[in-house]
Protein backbone atom coordinates (compact mmCIF):
# COMPACT_ATOMS: atom_id res chain seq x y z
CA UNK A 1 0.00 0.00 0.00
CA UNK A 2 1.34 3.43 -0.93
CA UNK A 3 1.02 6.47 1.30
CA UNK A 4 -1.70 7.87 -0.97
CA UNK A 5 -3.67 4.63 -0.80
CA UNK A 6 -3.84 4.61 2.99
CA UNK A 7 -7.29 4.99 4.57
CA UNK A 8 -8.31 5.04 8.21
CA UNK A 9 -10.72 2.39 9.44
CA UNK A 10 -12.98 2.50 12.48
CA UNK A 11 -10.95 -0.31 14.05
CA UNK A 12 -7.65 1.50 13.48
CA UNK A 13 -9.01 4.78 14.84
CA UNK A 14 -10.44 3.02 17.88
CA UNK A 15 -7.07 1.40 18.57
CA UNK A 16 -5.24 4.69 17.97
CA UNK A 17 -7.55 6.57 20.33
CA UNK A 18 -7.01 4.03 23.11
CA UNK A 19 -3.24 3.96 22.56
CA UNK A 20 -2.97 7.75 22.56
CA UNK A 21 -4.95 8.01 25.80
CA UNK A 22 -2.80 5.33 27.43
CA UNK A 23 0.36 7.11 26.32
CA UNK A 24 -1.01 10.43 27.62
CA UNK A 25 -1.52 8.83 31.03
CA UNK A 26 2.08 7.59 31.11
CA UNK A 27 3.43 10.96 29.97
CA UNK A 28 1.68 12.98 32.68
CA UNK A 29 2.87 10.52 35.34
CA UNK A 30 6.43 10.87 34.06
CA UNK A 31 6.01 14.66 33.99
CA UNK A 32 5.00 14.59 37.66
CA UNK A 33 8.07 12.54 38.58
CA UNK A 34 10.37 14.95 36.75
CA UNK A 35 8.71 17.94 38.42
CA UNK A 36 9.18 16.39 41.86
CA UNK A 37 12.89 16.01 41.10
CA UNK A 38 13.18 19.66 40.10
CA UNK A 39 13.37 19.10 36.34
CA UNK A 40 10.81 21.80 35.63
CA UNK A 41 11.42 22.34 31.90
CA UNK A 42 11.42 18.62 31.06
CA UNK A 43 8.26 18.15 33.14
CA UNK A 44 6.57 20.92 31.16
CA UNK A 45 7.64 19.30 27.88
CA UNK A 46 6.09 15.96 28.83
CA UNK A 47 2.93 17.57 30.20
CA UNK A 48 2.38 19.38 26.88
CA UNK A 49 3.08 16.12 25.03
CA UNK A 50 0.47 14.45 27.23
CA UNK A 51 -2.11 17.11 26.33
CA UNK A 52 -1.38 16.64 22.62
CA UNK A 53 -1.81 12.87 22.98
CA UNK A 54 -5.18 13.46 24.66
CA UNK A 55 -6.14 15.63 21.69
CA UNK A 56 -5.13 12.86 19.29
CA UNK A 57 -7.25 10.37 21.23
CA UNK A 58 -10.28 12.65 20.92
CA UNK A 59 -9.67 13.44 17.24
CA UNK A 60 -9.41 9.71 16.49
CA UNK A 61 -12.63 9.08 18.42
CA UNK A 62 -14.58 11.83 16.67
CA UNK A 63 -13.28 10.70 13.26
CA UNK A 64 -14.97 7.31 13.59
CA UNK A 65 -18.27 8.80 12.41
CA UNK A 66 -16.86 10.29 9.21
CA UNK A 67 -16.64 9.01 5.63
CA UNK A 68 -13.34 7.17 6.00
CA UNK A 69 -13.33 5.96 2.39
CA UNK A 70 -12.85 9.57 1.22
CA UNK A 71 -9.19 10.45 0.56
CA UNK A 72 -9.88 14.09 1.50
CA UNK A 73 -11.10 12.97 4.94
CA UNK A 74 -7.93 10.91 5.40
CA UNK A 75 -5.74 13.87 4.47
CA UNK A 76 -7.66 16.21 6.77
CA UNK A 77 -7.41 13.81 9.70
CA UNK A 78 -3.70 13.29 9.23
CA UNK A 79 -3.08 17.04 9.16
CA UNK A 80 -5.20 17.53 12.28
CA UNK A 81 -3.32 14.85 14.18
CA UNK A 82 0.00 16.50 13.31
CA UNK A 83 -1.01 20.07 14.17
CA UNK A 84 -0.35 21.57 17.64
CA UNK A 85 -3.38 23.89 17.60
CA UNK A 86 -5.92 21.27 16.61
CA UNK A 87 -4.65 18.63 19.04
CA UNK A 88 -4.63 21.08 21.93
CA UNK A 89 -8.07 22.47 21.04
CA UNK A 90 -9.41 18.90 20.92
CA UNK A 91 -7.83 18.06 24.28
CA UNK A 92 -9.43 21.04 26.01
CA UNK A 93 -12.86 20.82 24.36
CA UNK A 94 -14.45 18.40 26.88
CA UNK A 95 -13.23 20.59 29.76
CA UNK A 96 -14.62 23.75 28.18
CA UNK A 97 -17.94 22.04 27.55
CA UNK A 98 -18.35 20.65 31.06
CA UNK A 99 -16.98 23.41 33.30
CA UNK A 100 -19.86 25.13 35.14
CA UNK A 101 -17.71 28.18 35.87
CA UNK A 102 -16.94 30.48 32.99
CA UNK A 103 -15.01 33.72 33.04
CA UNK A 104 -13.05 33.25 36.28
CA UNK A 105 -11.96 29.70 35.50
CA UNK A 106 -11.80 29.63 31.72
CA UNK A 107 -9.71 32.73 30.98
CA UNK A 108 -6.54 31.43 32.71
CA UNK A 109 -7.09 28.05 31.04
CA UNK A 110 -7.61 29.63 27.63
CA UNK A 111 -4.54 31.85 28.05
CA UNK A 112 -2.35 28.83 28.78
CA UNK A 113 -4.04 26.83 26.02
CA UNK A 114 -3.09 29.46 23.43
CA UNK A 115 0.50 29.52 24.70
CA UNK A 116 0.69 25.72 24.41
CA UNK A 117 -0.09 25.90 20.68
CA UNK A 118 3.28 27.56 20.13
CA UNK A 119 4.83 24.15 20.71
CA UNK A 120 6.80 22.46 23.43
CA UNK A 121 10.24 22.59 21.77
CA UNK A 122 11.57 25.64 23.71
CA UNK A 123 11.18 23.63 26.93
CA UNK A 124 13.45 20.87 25.60
CA UNK A 125 16.06 22.38 23.30
CA UNK A 126 18.69 25.10 23.57
CA UNK A 127 18.21 27.81 20.96
CA UNK A 128 19.67 31.06 19.69
CA UNK A 129 17.63 34.26 19.83
CA UNK A 130 19.09 35.85 16.73
CA UNK A 131 17.51 39.25 17.27
CA UNK A 132 19.33 39.47 20.61
CA UNK A 133 22.44 37.40 19.74
CA UNK A 134 21.66 35.37 22.84
CA UNK A 135 21.62 31.67 23.71
CA UNK A 136 18.43 30.47 25.38
CA UNK A 137 18.24 27.42 27.65
CA UNK A 138 14.97 25.65 28.54
CA UNK A 139 15.47 26.12 32.28
CA UNK A 140 15.66 29.88 31.77
CA UNK A 141 12.23 30.18 30.15
CA UNK A 142 10.00 27.60 31.89
CA UNK A 143 8.84 28.80 35.30
CA UNK A 144 8.02 26.41 38.12
CA UNK A 145 4.40 27.58 38.24
CA UNK A 146 3.96 27.09 34.47
CA UNK A 147 5.21 23.53 34.70
CA UNK A 148 2.99 22.79 37.70
CA UNK A 149 -0.07 24.33 36.02
CA UNK A 150 0.56 22.39 32.83
CA UNK A 151 0.73 19.08 34.70
CA UNK A 152 -2.52 19.94 36.51
CA UNK A 153 -4.21 20.86 33.24
CA UNK A 154 -3.03 17.65 31.63
CA UNK A 155 -4.65 15.66 34.45
CA UNK A 156 -7.85 17.70 34.11
CA UNK A 157 -7.91 17.16 30.34
CA UNK A 158 -7.34 13.44 30.87
CA UNK A 159 -10.20 13.14 33.34
CA UNK A 160 -12.60 15.06 31.10
CA UNK A 161 -11.49 13.13 28.00
CA UNK A 162 -12.19 9.78 29.65
CA UNK A 163 -15.68 10.95 30.59
CA UNK A 164 -16.28 12.31 27.08
CA UNK A 165 -15.12 9.09 25.42
CA UNK A 166 -17.34 7.01 27.69
CA UNK A 167 -20.50 9.09 27.29
CA UNK A 168 -20.47 10.81 23.87
CA UNK A 169 -22.18 9.26 20.82
CA UNK A 170 -20.18 9.21 17.59
CA UNK A 171 -22.91 10.89 15.52
CA UNK A 172 -21.63 14.15 14.05
CA UNK A 173 -23.63 17.39 13.94
CA UNK A 174 -23.74 19.73 10.96
CA UNK A 175 -21.59 22.37 12.67
CA UNK A 176 -19.04 19.74 13.67
CA UNK A 177 -18.79 18.77 10.00
CA UNK A 178 -18.37 22.45 9.09
CA UNK A 179 -15.60 22.85 11.66
CA UNK A 180 -13.90 19.71 10.36
CA UNK A 181 -14.01 21.13 6.82
CA UNK A 182 -12.58 24.51 7.87
CA UNK A 183 -9.12 25.29 6.51
CA UNK A 184 -6.35 24.84 9.07
CA UNK A 185 -5.06 28.41 8.73
CA UNK A 186 -8.55 29.79 9.29
CA UNK A 187 -8.99 27.66 12.40
CA UNK A 188 -5.61 28.81 13.78
CA UNK A 189 -6.53 32.43 13.12
CA UNK A 190 -9.71 32.07 15.18
CA UNK A 191 -8.14 29.90 17.89
CA UNK A 192 -5.35 32.41 18.56
CA UNK A 193 -7.67 35.43 18.53
CA UNK A 194 -8.52 36.69 22.02
CA UNK A 195 -11.73 38.26 20.71
CA UNK A 196 -13.04 34.79 19.81
CA UNK A 197 -12.50 33.55 23.35
CA UNK A 198 -14.42 36.52 24.79
CA UNK A 199 -17.21 35.56 22.39
CA UNK A 200 -17.06 31.89 23.44
CA UNK A 201 -17.15 32.76 27.15
CA UNK A 202 -20.15 35.03 26.53
CA UNK A 203 -21.87 32.10 24.82
CA UNK A 204 -21.04 29.80 27.74
CA UNK A 205 -22.50 32.31 30.18
CA UNK A 206 -25.87 32.11 28.43
CA UNK A 207 -25.75 28.31 28.24
CA UNK A 208 -24.39 27.81 24.70
CA UNK A 209 -21.30 25.63 25.21
CA UNK A 210 -21.06 24.11 21.74
CA UNK A 211 -17.46 24.90 20.74
CA UNK A 212 -17.92 23.97 17.07
CA UNK A 213 -21.02 26.16 16.77
CA UNK A 214 -19.17 29.08 18.38
CA UNK A 215 -16.25 28.80 15.95
CA UNK A 216 -18.51 28.65 12.89
CA UNK A 217 -20.75 31.51 14.06
CA UNK A 218 -17.78 33.70 15.04
CA UNK A 219 -16.17 33.13 11.66
CA UNK A 220 -19.38 34.03 9.83
CA UNK A 221 -20.54 36.98 11.94
CA UNK A 222 -17.27 38.57 13.03
CA UNK A 223 -14.05 37.41 11.36
CA UNK A 224 -15.36 37.29 7.79
CA UNK A 225 -16.89 40.77 8.20
CA UNK A 226 -13.89 42.31 9.95
CA UNK A 227 -15.97 42.86 13.08
CA UNK A 228 -14.93 42.55 16.73
CA UNK A 229 -17.17 40.89 19.31
CA UNK A 230 -15.78 43.06 22.11
CA UNK A 231 -16.35 46.27 20.15
CA UNK A 232 -19.86 45.22 19.10
CA UNK A 233 -20.68 44.15 22.64
CA UNK A 234 -19.53 47.49 24.06
CA UNK A 235 -21.97 49.15 21.67
CA UNK A 236 -24.82 47.21 23.26
CA UNK A 237 -25.61 44.71 20.51
CA UNK A 238 -26.62 41.17 21.38
CA UNK A 239 -24.32 38.39 20.14
CA UNK A 240 -25.68 36.48 17.13
CA UNK A 241 -27.55 33.24 17.64
CA UNK A 242 -25.33 30.19 17.28
CA UNK A 243 -25.48 28.06 14.16
CA UNK A 244 -27.87 25.17 14.74
CA UNK A 245 -26.60 21.62 15.00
Amino acid sequence: MTDNEFRFTVELLREYSAASLSNATELVEEASLLYEQGHVARAYFLAVASIEEIGKALLAFDAQGRNLADSAVTAKLRRAMEDHSQKIAAAFSPMLLSNPNTREVLMPVIDLMIHLTLGREPSMYADILYAESKVQLPRSIVRDVASKDCIRLSRDCLSNARKYLAETPRDRTRVEDQLFAMKLEQFKKIFNKQDFWWYYIAQCEIGNRDFAASVITYQREYLSKGNSFERTNRNGSDPPILSSS
